[in-house]
């Protein structure tokens, strides 16, 4: 039960690591994509970027785009944005220059869109809807070196593969600190101004459109310019940081490489974090009641078979607390492992202290007669003294007396070693009951010695038929009506019922008004250690009548009970249930 309870538990546990792991994936993974959208808005920022700013942002009750993080974009990115209506009529500007139009005829924005007529700017063009309402937009940005470039074109002049420069021209490439270079129609360098020694000296179509593209990639910035007249195309090149005289180059680890090792990186420390967590819950969850049971049981090992830690293991309703309970069968095991040391321990020393107890009476017992036949042989054996017949017979028959007490009390006590190991093989035949206990009590009320006492016996009119010992079924009677009457006062009364059962069996029950016992003398008065009777006050006691009566009762298939309190008299039954 136990391996299966803990077979599910680290089942549903694992599988619990693993949801959160995997939780943990895809929350890295959106992260990831958010990203990835960012650098692409980034690198196109017109119309993607744009684009996605407006479906995000507010608008007001005139229709009109309301968002600040647009226009912080725009100013950033160095562009601006215009809304136009169906007639070109310009509603509404962000970070728009001074120097435009605020409205465009439809064929001439048009011209300015395809390059038919000439415009400050790089012109986009697009229509978005937002809440129902359809926005003509107009992106525009001015390069940074697009009008350098055309003044550069004009006033440079190639010479030996060098580019010469007026003083004017040399201050403004100077302040981007960028270089140039001339292609020729195939694109191979013709000339070239401050180029840096990893510059390319040759362009193929696609590289130079690759370059002029994606120019955050290489981390230059970008611009070309056909000179028909000449067939040749120029290029400026700067750092996109602005750097004075500082080498580009493309950046170490692309951006978006960079994510992916941030994911990567993420997911395995906070796996590792999880782990973590999870060993050390496991440490609690399992390890905790681990070491509380092996403590126990090293406590058991040394004679203390309490739980300790003030049984730290239980609530306050004597219950298994959640950590402890998966180990229930373990925990309920050692509980009873030492529930039955304990019990073990405490009967070895009772039965120790019984045994010393038993040594102690049966030495009394037998030094009490003993004693009487070595007095008397002293006196018969001393010269001094001359003994008539009638004394020598009176000294004869006392030694008797006393040798056959000591042969009682030996039989007795090997009898109930007997009786408790089984060793006597007997014959159990049927009997009326009623006329066997009849006889019995009889017989053991006639001993002179219990003149003073009554014994009335009572049986059902029916005859009660059973098997057993008679020899056996009369020493029980013998010995329990001897006990009544031996340890109670005279005038003391003895009353015997002989009872059929409602269902099965027949019970025979013992009432004297004596005065009672203790509940000390209850629980050992069928105990064969217990301290025997002084011999001087009657020969039949043994000592051991009672211990003898249970193992007979229990040699014949019954049970003996006993009830009785002080001043109130006690009844001893002994019952058949079949």
């Amino acid at each position: 039960m136990i391996r299966k309870r803990l077979a599910v538990r680290f089942a549903l546990q694992m599988a619990a690591a693993g949801a959160m792991l995997v939780l943990l994936a895809a929350v890295i993974a959106i992260w990831m994509l958010g990203k990835f959208e960012d650098i692409e808005v980034s690198r196109n920022f017109a119309p993607l970027g744009i684009s996605r700013l407006i479906s995000e942002a507010g608008m007001d009750s005139q229709g009109l785009i309301v968002d600040p993080k647009l226009l912080r974009r725009l100013q950033e990115d160095g562009g601006w944005l215009q809304s136009l209506d169906g007639k070109g009529n310009v509603l509404q500007s962000f970070n728009a220059p001074n120097d435009l139009p605020t409205r465009y005829l439809p064929g001439q924005l048009i011209d300015y869109w395809i390059g038919n007529e000439p415009f400050p700017y790089k012109l986009g063009l697009w229509m978005q809807e937002k809440d129902g309402h359809l926005y003509t937009l107009l992106y525009g940005s001015r390069s940074r070196t697009k009008d350098l470039l055309g003044r550069v074109i004009d006033d440079g002049h190639i010479l030996n593969h060098t580019i010469l420069f007026t003083d004017s021209s040399l201050d403004l490439l100077n302040k981007i600190g960028g270089w140039i270079q001339v292609l020729d129609r195939e694109g191979a360098e013709v000339a070239s101004w401050r180029k840096p020694g990893d510059a390319l000296t040759s362009y193929t179509l696609q590289e130079l459109a690759m370059r002029a593209h994606n120019q955050a990639h290489y981390g230059i910035a970008m611009d070309s310019q056909f000179d028909s007249r000449t067939g040749l195309t120029w290029i400026i090149q700067y750092p996109m940081n602005q750097t004075e005289n500082q080498a580009s180059r493309a950046p170490f680890i692309q951006s978006e490489v960079q994510v992916i090792i941030i994911g990567i990186a993420a997911f395995l420390f906070t796996s590792f974090i999880v782990f973590i967590l999870l060993s050390l819950w496991y440490a609690n969850r399992f390890g905790t009641p681990i070491l509380h049971i092996l403590g126990w049981i090293q406590r058991m090992g040394e004679g203390d078979y309490t739980e300790g830690n003030e049984g730290k293991g239980r609530n306050r309703k004597g219950i298994w607390k959640r950590k402890y309970r998966i180990f229930g069968e373990v925990m309920e095991s050692v509980h009873s492992l030492a529930v039955r040391l304990h019990a073990g321990k405490d009967a070895a020393e009772q039965t120790q202290r019984n045994r010393e107890e038993w040594i102690a009476g049966v030495t009394h017992d037998m030094k009490t007669p003993l004693a009487s036949i070595q007095g008397y042989a002293h006196m018969l054996e001393a010269e001094k003294y001359s003994w008539s017949v009638e004394d020598v017979r009176r000294f004869a028959s006392t030694i008797l007396e006393k040798t056959a007490y000591m042969d009682k009390l030996l039989n007795d006590l090997a009898l109930t070693y007997r009786l408790r190991s089984g060793e006597i093989p007997v014959h159990f035949e049927p009997k009326d009951i009623g006329i066997l206990l009849t006889e019995s009590a009889l017989r053991a009320a006639a001993h002179p010695a219990f003149e003073s006492r009554e014994v009335h016996c009572s049986t059902p009119s029916t005859p009660i038929i059973v098997d057993v010992y008679p020899p056996w079924f009369d020493r029980i009677v013998e010995n329990i009506v001897a006990n009544g009457l031996m340890h109670n006062p005279p005038g003391t009364r003895i009353d015997i019922a002989l009872i059929k059962l409602s269902e099965k069996g027949w019970r025979v029950d013992f009432g004297d008004n004596g005065h009672g016992m203790d509940q000390l003398t209850m629980e050992r008065l069928f105990d064969r250690y217990y301290r025997g009777t002084n011999t001087d006050s009657a020969i039949e006691g043994s000592g051991l009548g009672m211990a003898v009566t249970k193992e007979l009762v229990h040699a014949m298939g019954g049970r003996i009970e006993v009830n009785s309190r002080n001043g109130q008299g006690t009844v001893i039954s002994i019952i058949w249930d079949a």
